[in-house]
């Protein structure tokens, strides 16, 4: 048995390195074969199956099935080793083989068949779900926290019970008896576990029983506890992999963006051990801007190493729908031009049958991918703005958010509920809703964390903007510190750096970038929806003085640097809403004072450092209107100070196409993505997602080019065909939904 990293560190995973392998960073169109499939023979799966004698499995065809794939230019598949029911798919000696297979090689066969087509083949393994050994082996079972409640449909095992042994032992089962290319490592994201191990091992650790809910002492010590139980299990099982099949990458499905709460235990230290970074970015559950914001957020948390994203063949995930065309083509073209593999989820029937048409659609989106590949492979990010998601944040908001829904478990949100918040943490709404309205403005947004490589990646952007970051350590202060001081700019929203690590309140005075910030951050005001109103006139020119709505209560900002310039004041509304005073129907109408600085600007070093005391990507998310948006563009570019643009920019609006520049050499690629989403019903009681159900066209669209670029071209076909470049500005006809150009200097 290989002994576990512990304690979680970022000095534990820099010791951890992974073999070179090109084919991670090339490998580019990858199908995910769903397989799920109960065992209708075993007990503890057959529930209330209306036909036990149903043929399962009875039409899997492996020659017939990859070739399908093949033929529609799959490079990589994800093919079913064991399922979240526990079932083998091979006549394992350790696990449950599903009967229906009756000692059939099925996982084999399908492997041999890819890789005669030169498909990369990797291998699914369910975690803490498998619903055969939990029933086998109640023993072993995962207990949720009474504030979590059940964990649905699946049940769960304990990573500290016997089941961990069992599930290694796998593990090494399938990586000694196949030639893997990898491993497709899921359901991490099960916990916290409280179960009597746990609690033992919990009290054992932190001199404390375990606490069942966010109000109870010790709370972020669950956070960590839970953090560090993934982290030790996943680092023994890159241990059996590294060791008996050192050429395989791991995969682990970092299912763990912002929405997801962080007690349940993944965090991003656990991407140092993950060869090929990996997130769902279905639209079905987080919006059509999802992949966009998945494909940021994995690419930061493996510090540009390779990674995937995946979306979906469903309409709504694994109904046996299939998505139009068009939104495939969206869907995977926003991965692609991110820089991310596009991983497409999709099921076969119950029989094992594969569906054609999933195929016949997939194939061109592709064929299209693949002729980018020479302006996709070795590109990077163009750094422009860089928005902090740091692991300490979502650990605070596990403590501090949202005390109007206080259960444990999945937040699903790009675009949350249209509601006031005044919770210390609203670090969803921040994150999610800064990212949108800086990719809705067309500017260069890339993500970073507290980790040193993440830190050091800050050089060469124009901005950092930290969104609800509560609390910052010394480390990411002296980081900010610096590059301000070196001409960056800074942009805060809410109170920043107010905070330690356990969510306490620091006393005053004592945050790490009060001598940057020239403010510090007072009590918070009674008023419930305040109103900005932009009182600089440079600024009020830009986004208007229509007075802003504040979707919850804003901190007093009490400015310490007499050269400071307000650039927007607040107002409380005419009365605060309650059962017996209300306005109307809706929200109040704004007061008449007196205003009182919500947003300063103040020079420090040779940058430039704007603080808003109001929550500007969180109003923008929450509202849903233009007014934050424009505001937080505005802002974002004041900050990186004049003539310092985004390289390339879009003339009009054209809020629908996502601008995503990419450095490659000494080229700068642009690429635009386009979704011309179908308006749907959205009601109390009814609500209905949007789609894209037409390839975008667009007739005109006018970019200026990069100040050092000498030609243009755009790519039709897989050529570069030359666009004139007059005056600086490129002129695009007749465009769909992926176009790209390339200036070259």
């Amino acid at each position: 048995m290989t002994a576990p990293l512990s304690p979680l560190t970022a000095e534990s995973t820099s010791a951890v390195t992974a073999p070179s392998r090109d084919w991670w960073a090339t490998s580019r169109r990858r199908v995910f074969y769903d397989s799920h499939t109960p065992d209708w023979n075993d007990p503890h799966q057959r529930g209330a199956a209306a036909d036990p004698a149903f043929p399962l499995l009875s039409e899997v065809d492996p020659e017939n099935d990859l070739q399908l794939l093949a033929d529609a230019g799959v490079d990589s598949v994800v093919l079913f080793a064991k399922c979240q029911y526990g079932n083998a798919y091979y006549p394992t000696t350790i696990g449950h083989a599903h009967s229906a297979l009756a000692g059939r090689d099925l996982f084999g066969e399908q492997l041999q068949a890819a890789h005669r087509r030169g498909m990369r083949v990797i291998a699914y393994f369910s975690n803490m779900w498998d619903t055969a050994t939990a029933g086998a082996h109640p023993d072993w079972a995962l207990v949720p926290a009474g504030s979590r409640g059940s964990t649905g449909r699946w049940p769960a095992l304990c990573l500290r019970s016997g089941y961990r042994r069992y599930a290694l032992d796998q593990v090494r089962e399938i990586a000694s008896r196949y030639p893997i290319d990898a491993l497709w490592s899921d359901i991490l994201t099960a916990g916290p576990c409280v179960c009597t191990r746990c609690a033992a091992a919990f009290e054992a650790e932190y001199g404390h029983p375990l606490p069942e809910g966010r109000d109870d002492a010790g709370w972020l010590d669950l956070v960590h506890f839970s953090q560090q139980t993934l982290f030790d299990y996943l680092a023994e099982q890159r241990a059996v992999l590294a060791e008996v099949r050192p050429e395989a990458a791991l995969i682990p499905n970092f299912y763990a963006t912002t929405f997801v709460d962080a007690v349940i235990g993944l965090s991003t230290e656990h991407l140092a051990l993950a060869d090929i970074g990996s997130s769902e970015g279905y639209t079905d559950w987080h919006g059509l801007g999802f992949p966009s914001f998945a494909s940021s957020y994995i690419r930061a948390g493996v510090l540009e190493r390779p990674h995937e994203v995946l979306v979906s063949r469903f309409v709504h995930t694994w109904d046996f729908t299939l998505r139009s065309e068009a939104q495939l083509r969206f869907e995977a073209f926003t991965v692609a031009a991110h820089g991310a593999a596009v991983s497409l989820d999709d099921q076969p029937s119950a029989t094992g049958a594969v569906e054609p048409e999933v195929y016949r659609r997939l194939g061109p989106v592709f064929e299209r991918i693949a002729e980018r590949a020479p302006w996709l492979d070795g590109a990077e990010p163009v750094r422009y703005a860089a928005l902090s998601v740091s692991q300490r944040s979502r650990d605070l908001e596990s403590l501090l958010g949202a005390p109007e829904n206080p259960s444990i478990g999945e937040q699903s949100a790009q675009f949350p509920p249209s509601e006031p918040r005044s919770s210390p943490s609203d670090l969803v709404a921040a994150v999610t809703g800064t990212y949108r309205a800086l990719v809705e403005s067309h500017l260069p947004v890339t993500l970073f964390d507290e980790r040193a490589g993440s830190l050091a990646r800050l050089d060469g952007h124009r901005v950092v903007v930290l969104a609800d970051a509560l609390s910052l350590d010394e480390e990411e202060a002296q980081a900010i510190r610096g590059f301000v001081a070196a001409g960056g700019g800074l942009l805060v929203t809410g109170p920043t750096a107010v905070r330690d690590a356990t969510g306490d309140l620091l006393e005053s005075g004592a945050s790490p970038l009060d001598d940057v910030l020239g403010v510090r951050f007072g009590a918070l005001r009674p008023a419930t929806y305040p109103y900005l109103s932009a009182v600089d006139d440079s600024l009020a020119a830009e986004v208007g003085t229509v007075p802003l709505p504040h979707y919850g209560r804003l901190a007093e900002l009490h400015v310490l640097d007499p050269d400071a310039r307000v650039l927007l004041t607040a107002v409380d509304p005419v009365l605060e809403t309650d059962e017996e005073h209300y306005w109307h129907n809706n929200q109040p109408a704004a007061g008449l004072g007196p205003a009182r600085p919500a947003v300063v600007e103040r020079r420090f070093g040779a940058g430039r450092v704007i603080v808003s005391a109001a929550r500007l990507g969180n109003n923008h998310a929450r509202l849903g209107h233009d007014g934050y948006r424009r505001l937080l563009d505005a802002l974002v570019r004041r900050a990186a100070g004049p003539g310092a643009d985004a390289p390339v920019q879009i003339e009009g609006t054209h809020r629908n196409t996502e601008l995503v520049l990419r450095r490659l050499g000494t080229s700068i690629v642009a690429h635009l993505i386009t979704g011309g989403p179908v308006a749907r019903l959205s009601l109390y009681g009814a609500d209905q997602p949007a789609a894209v159900e037409d390839v975008a066209s667009i007739g005109r669209m006018r970019l200026t080019a990069p100040r050092e670029a000498r030609t243009a071209g755009r790519v039709v076909d897989g050529v570069l065909v030359p666009l004139p470049l007059v005056d600086g500005v490129v002129e695009l006809t007749g465009l769909d939904d992926w176009e790209t150009v390339v200036f070259e200097a």
